[in-house]
């Protein structure tokens, strides 16, 4: 006999989405931004863009283990998915990491997953990539009809829709804003680790940011050491890539969900964008490690 889900909890749910968590620095500055963040009460679900995690190139078991350690809900990535070759075999095995929905059918793992939160919640995410001034990818907006659809059919349906767009173009995300207004209840943007001043409700009820931007190096070009990375513009000659250092961001959306739970009727009661800047770690730090 099937195992009942859990009755849902009556008390209001707070989601929190973390943009784009780059290298060691980033996962230090997740491990504290989340402390701070539960002074205020209880996470009940967390999901961050992982597709940065290992020395700002992809993503690893290790690194993701490290995050579910710590409280991860689930992981979104994107374009950089595949730095690392052992995200294959880990888009195979677990299902708390996802790749863009609108990947090749062919492309292991899946872009969207119902996730049953402690206290019976359930959050339905799913993972989508652009594709203006992006890598090759299928129509993301025909993704979401059919990801849409297959929740609609679930058992089990999500009281809440999350989709993250992973996307350079700010009018493509807008875009996907309206197509997906009345239908889900938040599109936040990665990809950019610039943090948008854009948090807007829409008419027909969907929360929208452009980007929520990175989690990591403060002083770094998107993450990266600015010394190769300002060679690499100034003179066309590339040189190692390395993760930049120093202070950290925290950037992430902070949704607070009250009851009735259900599609149409649960209510976001408080929405805010975090930003947050922590102290360099102390000198003497393996520089490797840093990434």
């Amino acid at each position: 006999m099937p195992a009942e889900n859990p009755p849902v909890s009556r008390e209001a749910i707070r989601l929190l989405f973390v943009g784009d968590v780059f290298g060691r620095p980033g996962r230090k500055a997740l491990e504290q931004g989340l402390a701070l963040v539960a002074h205020d009460g209880p996470i009940h679900g967390l999901f961050i863009n992982g597709e940065n995690l290992a020395g700002g190139r992809g993503i690893t078991p290790r690194k993701a283990e490290e995050c579910f350690r710590r409280g991860v809900s689930a992981i979104t990535t994107g374009n950089h998915l595949f730095d690392q070759k052992e995200a294959v075999a880990l888009l195979s095995s677990e299902e708390r990491v996802l790749r863009p929905e609108n990947y090749s059918a062919g492309c292991p793992g899946t872009g969207h997953r119902i996730y049953t939160l402690p206290g019976g919640f359930r959050v339905g995410l799913v993972n989508l990539a652009g594709r203006a001034f992006m890598g090759p990818a299928d129509c993301p907006f025909a993704a979401a009809d059919r990801v849409l659809e297959d929740f609609s059919r679930a058992t089990d349906p999500p009281h809440f829709i999350a989709v993250d767009i992973h996307a350079e173009a700010t009018g493509e995300k807008q875009a996907l804003a309206f197509h997906l207004d009345g239908r889900a209840d938040l599109l936040y943007g990665t990809h950019t680790h610039v943090q948008t001043n854009d948090l807007t409700r829409y008419p027909g009820g969907l929360w929208f940011v452009g980007d929520v931007g990175m989690t990591g190096p403060r002083w770094s070009i998107v993450g990266a050491d600015p010394v190769p990375a300002l060679s690499r513009y100034r003179t066309q000659v590339p040189l190692p890539f390395r993760v930049g250092d120093g202070e950290t961001l925290f950037c992430g959306l902070l949704l607070t969900v009250s009851p009735p739970f259900g599609r149409g009727s649960s209510q976001v009661v408080s929405a805010r964008l975090i930003r947050e800047i922590f102290p360099a770690e102390a000198s003497g730090e393996d520089r490797r490690e840093s990434e």
